[in-house]
């Protein structure tokens, strides 16, 4: 988890709702965006033309503090339940390297939240590196890895050598940060030649986002933008990678991670559910990992060789 320095507003654009002046489309460059709905007194809009979606304006710097820190990770049930968070986690990064198929080198991941992914990538043969915000994050990781195989920061500002990384992961990462293309593009300049970039975020085109609407439990005030597959390709292509896949993301989670989910970000009906499966369903069954489909793409993509 990650999000970059507040960026200055400029453009008016044409809306049926009246809000502040907002900066132009990050994917397609438009200054046309229609009002979506508002949630915790933010604005959510898309941008009529790309159909890309975000916050605007955007979330002060006070505003996302108070959000994250080590509190930030009570949802996953950290404190209490450690080695499952791991093993569910674990589980969903390796669906994700599995479909990088890039030669083991130097990994970096980035929002790498307490090192999941990178006790992974190291177990494959990486040599895995991270770059997280938090300092609860950040220090839990240098003291499994190494100082030297962290950054705590953003990606823009990490000091890694340009064209020496094999792979870097962005697992609900590109969702958070103010500028993603700055982001993608620093991505880019990281990579060595074929390097390949594995992005997971939530898909407004998934059938969740259809059912749910604006109760999709994936609007947060920290999720600055939403993607679904066309413009986050055509991104992608603007920041100079190009052979893009995309896959439906499969998480593997269990009843007691989903039930601490819609417990620290409530929903009016699944918080509601999840307590009633709580209540009849044995512990043992409540601790069983599956596979599901949570409304989110995987994107992997490829830098030119």
């Amino acid at each position: 988890m990650c999000y970059a320095p507040h960026v200055t507003s400029s453009p008016t654009i044409d809306r049926a709702s009246p809000a502040p002046q907002v900066r132009l489309c990050e994917v397609c460059g438009s200054a046309r965006f229609s009002f979506l709905f508002e949630k915790e007194q933010h604005r959510f809009v898309r941008c009529d033309s790309c159909a890309l979606e975000r916050i605007d304006p955007q979330p002060t710097d006070e505003v996302l503090a108070q959000v994250y820190g080590k509190h930030y990770y009570d949802s996953w049930g950290l404190e209490r339940n450690e080695e499952q968070v791991r093993a569910l986690k674990r589980a969903t990064f390796s669906y994700v390297l599995g479909r990088v198929g890039a030669p083991r080198g130097k990994l970096l991941d980035c929002g790498a939240a307490t090192g999941f992914l990178m006790e992974l990538a190291r177990d494959l043969g990486f040599d895995a590196y991270g770059v997280e915000l938090s300092d609860f994050g950040a220090e839990s990781i240098a003291k499994r890895f190494g100082k030297d195989h962290v950054f705590r920061g953003q990606l823009q500002d990490a000091p890694f050598p340009r064209r020496e990384l094999s792979v870097i992961t962005m697992c609900d990462y590109i969702e958070h940060v103010r500028d993603p293309r700055e982001v993608l593009e620093k991505a880019s300049s990281l990579l060595a030649a074929d390097g390949t970039l594995a992005i997971t975020t939530p898909d407004t085109g998934s059938l969740s986002r259809r059912l749910l609407a604006t109760g999709w439990t994936h609007y947060k005030i920290e999720h600055l933008y939403y993607f679904r597959r066309d413009n986050l390709r055509r991104l992608l292509t603007a920041a100079g990678f190009d052979r893009v896949k995309f896959y439906p993301l499969v998480k593997r989670l269990n009843l007691k991670y989903i039930r601490e989910q819609l417990e620290t970000y409530p929903h009016p009906l699944l918080s509601r559910a999840a307590r009633g499966l709580g209540r009849v369903t044995p512990d043992v069954l409540q601790s069983q990992m599956l596979p599901f489909l949570t409304g989110e793409l995987l994107a992997v993509a490829r830098r030119p060789a």
